[in-house]
């Protein structure tokens, strides 16, 4: 058999690989794996991997070697530092008459802060910085007394004090990481130099706005003189009333409306989520039956909800939500910048610390090296979904309190990746390796699962990846089965994937049924459902309850099997987990010709033509199971063993922890 050209051949299966060099930089090594075990196959895809690659590294030189920023990108920067400085301004202005000045009025005070600003702002666009900036104060003289007061010279930073502008050295990177720019010296300087010039702007408008307090707000439309003139109307008679009601009089009404808006105007962002939550049906109101039919939010999505609420309340510093402006989202938003993704609000100590502390935290333990600096940041995804939520709160209560307008474009950020490249999926031989760990293979004891042994548990454990690797069902859908899910219909065991007590399902297009492969069957997956209902069970994997009914099912499997998997699995990397299941089977049901519309009705997705989506039935059980027969098969050195459930005490929901277990870990 010939040689192929940048690929080997590793237990069967073909791998490409290429040393790829970027200028002066190491070399990296690529190294893709092939999937597919077909000699004549990997001639043909080898080739077309060359081409691509160096297309892609092409592509990349010249990136590397553009520099500086683009007038797009340019306005981009001075738009967004516009909207902070007119914030900055307002709060200063503010600042200023609740200062004591002594014998100085707020308006000479501030007018000697503009001045000194806009020279300041205005040098450091010309010149950059080049070192402290001198501030020399000449008081007015006062004739009568004599010798004038003495001229100071000082620094800009000892004058400006507390109505000093955000630092400079870093809004400069915050801009440029919002809008995906790479942090090179010049996109830096030319990014400074954008933020002192919108500093300029910024002060001479506001000179106009003092002079014209009116020029800072939009018109506002009176009404006609005739309106005023018009007859007064006279009131509905009293005696319609029920004389066990009494009628509240005018002055009752207005305080009732002032006690009313008082509460708009103090309410903190929290208590703002929790009114916004239960005023919606869809929301499900505090306890989720707000809506006894039709969709509404889970648990989980309230739990969402309130978070950026109370992360937006710490930046605020206790202030009202009717208080917030473009500058407390943009405090936010830094400190989604200083964030470790993956252990953010993880641990019960991080859930009673604000986001300033955990960033504090997070900070120290990058200078410490335990955390690299790749790692910081929340991802797209994340972010996108908490400024979602918060658009949807602030528009919600702008109806109830007039708040300042809002500009979330500065902070979502377009997601232009490909969906189907931010899953790794699992190759066959990865899925062999998976199978052959001791929860399959045989554990020491029901209590040492991944010890090596003779003993075989079936619980979730041992086949929530089953299920998940041969129907690709989600890994909620899965934990949170019922055994009422479970159906035999003309000899064909599946699961009926519909709401039930414990879960949700995430879409209108979820609710499918699901045929067993005929490994699930092999395995022993309808005896082990047959002997927990004689157990007198009604969940699938009721070990992963909780008593006190918080969490998911989902999340529970995650943090007592999945981890210990993982991290017994080489081969796993970052955002490699359960889901990935799904695009492994879709892939291989794809490389297997299987229709679009059957690979749909399989793993629940939405179809987006017109044909395959409106006119297509629900595929029959029958071809998804023909279906289903084509995922790979990576569990035929498995042996099936006598089903051994858990013993009683271990299925019972879970006991939460005391706060001594979570402080003493």
């Amino acid at each position: 058999m010939t040689r192929i050209q940048n690929s080997i051949r590793k237990d069967g299966t073909y791998y490409f690989r290429r040393i790829i060099r970027l200028g002066k930089d190491k070399p990296f090594r690529i190294r893709i794996s092939l999937r597919t075990t077909d000699h004549c196959r990997a001639r043909i895809m080898t080739p077309t991997l060359v081409v691509k690659s160096e297309a892609i590294r092409m592509s990349m030189m010249q990136t590397i070697n553009r520099d500086g920023l683009t007038a797009d990108q340019r306005a981009e920067i001075f738009r967004r530092q516009m909207l902070r400085e007119r914030d900055r301004l307002e709060a200063g202005h503010a600042q200023l008459q609740l200062a004591d000045l002594g014998d100085q009025l707020p308006e000479e005070a501030l007018e000697t802060h503009l001045d000194l600003s806009e020279a300041v702002s205005a040098d450091l666009a010309r010149n950059g910085d080049t070192g402290p900036l001198l501030v020399i104060r000449i008081p007015p003289e006062d004739p009568e007394a004599g010798e004038g007061p003495p001229i100071e010279i000082l620094t800009w930073e000892d004058y400006i004090g507390a109505l000093a502008g955000e630092d400079v050295n870093a809004l400069a990177p915050l801009h440029l990481s919002d809008l995906q720019i790479p942090l090179s010296p010049l996109n830096l300087q030319m990014a400074k130099r954008i933020i002192h010039q919108a500093g300029v702007q910024a002060i001479k408008e506001y000179r106009e706005i003092v002079a014209n307090p009116g020029a800072a707000y939009p018109p506002i439309a009176m009404a006609s003189p005739a309106a005023y003139l018009a007859p007064t109307p006279s009131p509905a008679p009293i005696a319609s009333a029920p004389p066990s009601l009494p009628v509240p009089t005018a002055a009752e009404i207005v305080d009732g409306a002032d006690a009313s808006m008082s509460q708009w105007r103090t309410m903190s962002p929290s208590e703002a989520a929790a009114a916004f939550i239960e005023a919606n049906p869809r929301t499900g109101g505090s306890d989720g039956n707000a809506r006894k039919k039709g969709p509404s939010w889970t648990e989980k999505t309230r739990e969402q909800f309130k978070l950026p609420a109370l992360l937006l309340e710490q930046v605020m510093e206790g202030r009202p939500l009717a208080s917030v402006t473009d500058v407390d989202l943009g405090r936010l938003n830094a400190h989604f910048n200083r964030l470790h993704g993956r252990s953010f609000r993880k641990s019960p100590k991080h859930r009673t610390m604000t986001i300033q502390e955990i960033a504090d935290q997070t900070d120290a333990l990058v200078r410490a090296k335990k955390i690299s600096e790749e790692e910081i940041g929340l991802g797209i995804g994340t972010t996108n979904r908490h400024w979602g939520f918060l658009r949807q709160l602030t528009d919600w209560f702008a109806r109830h309190q007039t708040i300042a307008s809002l500009d979330y474009s500065a902070f979502i950020i377009a997601d232009d990746r490909d969906p189907r490249t931010l899953r790794d999926t699992y190759s066959i031989e990865e899925g062999r390796q998976l199978f052959g760990l001791a929860p399959w293979s045989g554990s020491a004891s029901t209590s040492r699962r991944f010890a090596p042994g003779k003993t075989i548990v079936h619980d979730a454990c041992y086949f929530v990846p089953l299920i998940a690797w041969y129907t690709g069902l989600r890994r909620e859908e899965i934990c949170g089965l019922e055994l009422a899910d479970i159906e035999q219909e003309d000899g064909i065991w599946h699961f009926n994937i519909r709401d039930n007590t414990v879960r949700k399902l995430k879409t209108k297009t979820s609710n499918r049924l699901v045929p067993f492969a005929s490994e699930l069957v092999r395995l022993g997956l309808p005896g082990y459902m047959s002997a927990m209902r004689d157990a007198g069970e009604t969940l699938l994997f009721p070990e992963l309850s909780a008593e006190s009914g918080k969490g998911t099912l989902g999340d529970a499997y995650y943090k007592l099997h999945w981890v210990k998997i993982a991290s017994r699995l080489p081969f796993i990397e970052r955002g490699q987990a359960m889901h990935s299941f799904r695009h492994t089977l879709t892939d291989e049901l794809k490389a297997n010709m299987v229709d679009q519309e059957v690979r749909a009705d399989l793993v629940g997705h939405k179809i987006s033509s017109e044909t395959g989506g409106r006119y297509s039935k629900a595929t029959r059980l029958a071809h998804l199971r023909d279906a289903v027969a084509k995922v790979p098969v990576v569990t035929e050195h498995l042996e099936a063993a006598p089903i051994s459930l858990l013993p009683p005490a271990k299925r019972r929901p879970r006991r939460s922890r005391s706060r001594r277990d979570i402080f003493s870990n």
